[in-house]
């Protein structure tokens, strides 16, 4: 086969990739809305073109060749570059409705830059955002009110897993405002503690590793507000679990003396129901999550 005669065509790669992800001819036929038959013709016009097998059966498994392994990754990567083209091209003409549920401490350090680019973006796309404690919106992403919703936790096992579209890892440390002031408290009877008030996963977690190291804790400010905790943190009313990311330069993070912390895993979940247009703030969301969350 000449390389520079091989044209691969774009519906083809889409059926292939479908197949693999599904795992079979049937499922992807379902999924892509047209016979078996017609998607496994499909399949053996890619491997005419190519000029060699791409899927191979193994049991009840279909593993892809070498080649298909390629096809796979640059196929995957020709269909994305088609999306974005066509959302660049039509995006004025995509219209309706997305509602996002997001930790506020998110929000407010995450969320904004985003939502102002997609605005942009897709002008017509109407966004209803609500900022809450993470076990609210639970409740609320339960009652099916969101189509999106950024859910913090501490281990995967949750309930809905099947319905993570992706997960992200930060730190949780403790934060302070200088560093003497830090020791000077680890040297009390009592620590001074700034959380939000239940339910709240960090708040759980900070009183729990302090009973479990028999150090005392006393709650002197408790606030839902991200800045506010931030603000008392800065005023020396105590320390605070922060993931590490949202740390800002005037704190300091107090590494001894203190409990270790679980790393807070945060996770992007999609309804049950998904409303077409949401994937394209879905899109969005990973896009800046994984570029400020190192992933």
């Amino acid at each position: 086969m000449d390389p520079n005669t091989l044209y691969l065509d774009l519906p083809l790669l889409r059926t292939f990739i479908t197949v693999v992800d599904q795992q079979g001819f049937s499922l992807a036929a379902n999924e892509l809305h047209r016979t078996q038959s017609a998607v496994s013709q499909q399949i053996k016009k890619l491997e005419q073109m190519v000029g060699q097998p791409l899927l191979r059966k193994q049991g009840r498994e279909l593993n892809m060749t070498e080649a298909g392994k390629l096809i796979y990754q640059y196929g995957w990567k020709m269909l994305q570059v088609e999306q974005k083209l066509r959302e660049e091209l039509y995006s004025e003409e995509i219209t309706g409705r997305v509602r996002l549920g997001i930790p506020e401490d998110l929000a407010t350090h995450y969320l904004l830059p985003i939502l102002a680019r997609f605005r942009e973006q897709y002008p017509r796309i109407q966004l209803a955002v609500e900022c809450d404690l993470t076990e609210r919106l639970y409740q609320s992403y339960q009652s099916n009110e969101y189509e999106l919703v950024i859910l913090k936790h501490e281990q995967l096992n949750v309930a809905y897993a099947d319905r993570i579209v992706k997960t992200w890892y930060d730190p949780l440390v403790w934060v302070g405002r200088d560093a003497e002031e830090c020791a000077a408290w680890q040297r009390s009877d009592r620590i001074p503690i700034i959380v939000s008030p239940e339910p709240c996963v960090y708040r759980r977690q900070v009183l729990h590793r302090l009973a479990s190291a028999q150090l005392a804790a006393d709650l002197t400010y408790v606030s839902e507000s991200y800045n506010s905790k931030l603000l008392a943190v800065r005023a020396g009313l105590g320390l605070a679990a922060l993931p590490q990311s949202l740390i800002p330069e005037d704190c300091v993070i107090v590494k001894e003396g203190l409990p270790a912390l679980s790393p807070t895993q945060i996770s992007l979940f999609h309804s049950e129901i998904q409303a077409k247009v949401a994937q394209y703030l879905r899109d969005s969301i990973i896009e800046s999550f994984d570029a400020q969350l190192g992933f």
